[in-house]
């Protein structure tokens, strides 16, 4: 859903560039993607991108000019000077992107990047981490990926570096998290959290432990997050005919409610 999200969409389309997870990652992973923004005809340009509420998170290797981070009425909230893993945001946010901005990033499925990169998401939900305070070797990371030649280089980099991760022994309970978030029990509870715990065997309670623990939210807040996003791609494809009932909504004027709540962002 790249497509709805983005201010500029036609450029942005162009400039964006994505590949695939492997098999072995495609758990954790949406796809890497790069961002170049080192053209000489965009000299003191700006571009503007917005993200609806959402519930993945990245790791940012930035080798380039610094970006902007806005709150959804405008307000400056960040300025990106250097690699970070970003969390997921429960609100709508806006980047601002300016000419020599060179990015690299990973997108990562719910939960996955606390999950393995062993971070509480007290640290992450609504924030920005500094990678090099997160992780080690980030910097010979970056090196290597500044001169790789072309994403599919850059691609077999990044996934060397998770899987030394990846191999890295977890919290228990955070499977139940991951479970919740990215396996076939979200479709079949219709997001209501109580036939979420049913269908993992745990208790509410426990489930809410859980997601507090792991990742500072509410599992109710982050099941509406994830229908709001499953809604978005059938509203896209089908218009207000969707089936609003088999998405978890009531009808089509209760989605409309939400996307006002989860996606209006300022566009000052």
């Amino acid at each position: 859903m790249q497509a709805v999200e983005i201010i500029d969409q036609q450029y942005f389309s162009s400039q964006y560039r994505y590949i695939a997870p492997s098999a072995d990652l495609a758990r954790h992973v949406v796809c890497y993607w790069l961002l170049d923004l080192r053209q000489p005809q965009l000299h003191d340009d700006e571009f503007r991108e917005i993200l609806m509420a959402n519930m993945y998170s990245s790791l940012v290797l930035n080798m380039g000019a610094p970006f902007e981070i806005y709150d959804r009425q405008g307000r400056f909230l960040h300025a990106s000077n250097s690699s970070e893993l970003i969390g997921y945001h429960t609100m709508p946010v806006s980047y601002r992107h300016h000419s020599n901005n060179f990015l690299v990033g990973i997108k990562f499925k719910p939960a996955s990047l606390n999950y393995l990169f062993h971070i509480k998401g007290a640290d992450l939900h609504r924030h920005t981490l500094p990678a090099a305070d997160a992780l080690r070797h980030i910097s010979r990371l970056e090196n290597a990926v500044y001169d790789a030649k072309g994403l599919p280089a850059i691609k077999q980099l990044l996934e060397a570096f998770l899987r030394q991760h990846a191999a890295l022994p977890s919290d228990r309970h955070f499977e139940y998290v991951l479970q919740s978030l990215n396996g076939p029990a979200l479709q079949q509870c219709g997001y209501q959290l109580k036939k979420l715990s049913d269908l993992l065997f745990v208790s509410p309670r426990t489930l809410e432990r859980y997601f507090a623990d792991s990742l500072d939210i509410s599992p109710k807040k982050c099941l509406n997050i994830l229908r709001f996003r499953q809604a978005i791609e059938q509203y896209a494809q089908h218009g207000y005919k969707a089936d609003w009932e088999e998405l978890g909504y009531n009808d089509f004027s209760h989605f409309r409610k939400e996307w006002r709540r989860l996606s209006d962002t300022a566009t000052r």
